[in-house]
C-alpha cells in the first residue's frame, strides 16, 4: 500500500468513460483528483494497480461483479483514496520494497480485515491499521465495506519527529499497525484525519491555493500521528525533556550541518566545537543518543534524499549525489540509505510525484 504513487500515462485498458481525472498545477503544487466507477473487476484492478500499486483482486464468492468506486484526491505530501468494490472481495499484494508513503487504512462504513505477514487485523470506523510494506498484505473487503485510505510521506514524518525530538533520528519511524479509534488520542486523530480528506476534496480549498496552508496542516497532522500513536521514539516524545545540549554540541552540530561534504574526521570537528574528542564523543551520546560521526553520517544521508528527491534522473546519477554529500565508497552509501530510509538511492531517483 506504500509503494510509490504512479500518476503517469495508463497502459492497456483505453479510459473508462466513467472515470474523471483533473490535474490542478497551483501555486502549491500539483493536485491530482481522479475517480473512477466500474462493475468490471479487471477494470478496477487495473486503474488501482497504475494509480497506487500493484495488487491483485481475488473474489470471495462466486459472483464476480462487482460495483466499485474509486476516488483520489491528493495535495504535495498529502494524499486520500476512498474505495468501495460492492462485493466481498480480496486485494493481495505480493512483496514490494517500502516506498517513501505511510498508508493509515480504515473503513467509512462496513468492516473489513488486514493480514500483514503473519498477523491479521480488523478494520472499521472504530479500528484502523498503519501500513508501510511487508512480505505480503492482504485486504479482505464486505460486502458492504468503503475503505478509506490516508497516504503520508514517510520522510517529513521522519523530518517532524526529529524536530520534536531536538536530534537526528538514527532509525526509520515505525509505527504500531493497530490503531484503536475508541481512545481519546485516537478520535482526535480520526476527526482530523476527516478534516483533511474534506479539505482536499474541497475546489477551492485554501491547502490547494496557499503553500503555507498546506504545509501547516501537513505538520499538525504529522505531530498529532506521532504523539497519538505507538511508534519508535514514542517514549523519547513522552518523556520528560532532558537539559538542553552543551554549547559544545550545539557547536559542532552546526559545523557538520555546513560542511557535511567535506572529508572531516572526529578531530577536525572537536577542533571547532573547542573540545576535546573525548568530551565531545560523550556530549553527543548524553544529550543526543549517537556518535559525531553518526550525526555527520545522518545529516548526508538527509542531504543525499533531498537531492535524490530532486534531480532529474535523466540527467544526474546516483554516484555523483553520494559524492556531493560526502560519500566515498558507492556500495556502503546504497546500504546505508536503504536501512535508514527502506529503499535505495536509485528507487528514489526515479521516483516522479511529491518531489
Amino acid at each position: 500500500m506504500a509503494g510509490a504513487l504512479k500518476h503517469g500515462p495508463r497502459r492497456g485498458l483505453p479510459p473508462p468513460a466513467q472515470e474523471q481525472t483533473r490535474d490542478r498545477k497551483e501555486r502549491s503544487g500539483p493536485v491530482l483528483e481522479h475517480s473512477y466507477r466500474s462493475s468490471k473487476i479487471d477494470e478496477i484492478e487495473h486503474v488501482v494497480s497504475t494509480q497506487i500499486t500493484p495488487h491483485k483482486l481475488v473474489p470471495l464468492s462466486r459472483d464476480r461483479s462487482v460495483d466499485s468506486a474509486f476516488h483520489f484526491h491528493g495535495a504535495k505530501n498529502l494524499a486520500v483514496f476512498d474505495i468501495r468494490y460492492g462485493s466481498r472481495i480480496a486485494v493481495e499484494f505480493e512483496h514490494y520494497e517500502a516506498g517513501d508513503l505511510l498508508g493509515f487504512v480504515m473503513a467509512n462504513e462496513g468492516t473489513g480485515r488486514v493480514r500483514l505477514d503473519r498477523e491479521e487485523f480488523g478494520i472499521s470506523q472504530s479500528e484502523g491499521v498503519m501500513i508501510t510494506s511487508g512480505p505480503r498484505e492482504t485486504l479482505q473487503y464486505a460486502e458492504d465495506c468503503e475503505t478509506r485510505v490516508l497516504l503520508m510521506n514517510r520522510s517529513r514524518i521522519a523530518e517532524y519527529c526529529a524536530k520534536l525530538l531536538g536530534r537526528e533520528v538514527g532509525k526509520p519511524v515505525d509505527f504500531q499497525a493497530h490503531f484503536s479509534l475508541e481512545s481519546a488520542s485516537g478520535q482526535s486523530w480520526l476527526r482530523l484525519t476527516q478534516y483533511v480528506a474534506s479539505e482536499l476534496q474541497e475546489p477551492h480549498s485554501m491547502l490547494k491555493l496557499l503553500p503555507a496552508a498546506q504545509q501547516q496542516l501537513e505538520q499538525t497532522l504529522i505531530t498529532s500521528l506521532l504523539l497519538a500513536h505507538r511508534h519508535t521514539y514514542s517514549d523519547a516524545l513522552l518523556k520528560p525533556q532532558s537539559p538542553a545540549a552543551p554549547f559544545y554540541v550545539r557547536r559542532a552540530e552546526a559545523f557538520i550541518e555546513a560542511h557535511f561534504s567535506e572529508p572531516l574526521s572526529l578531530a577536525d570537528i572537536a577542533a571547532q566545537a573547542g573540545v576535546s574528542a573525548r568530551s565531545l564523543q560523550n556530549g553527543f551520546q548524553s544529550f543526543r543518543g549517537m556518535t559525531p560521526m553518526a550525526f555527520l553520517r545522518l545529516v548526508r544521508l538527509r542531504r543525499a534524499q533531498e537531492a535524490l528527491l530532486r534531480a532529474d534522473p535523466a540527467s544526474t546519477t546516483v554516484t555523483e549525489i553520494a559524492i556531493s554529500c560526502g560519500f566515498g565508497h558507492m556500495g556502503e552509501f546504497a546500504s546505508l540509505y536503504r536501512r535508514t530510509f527502506g529503499e535505495t538511492p536509485k528507487q528514489a531517483l526515479g521516483k516522479t510525484v511529491y518531489r
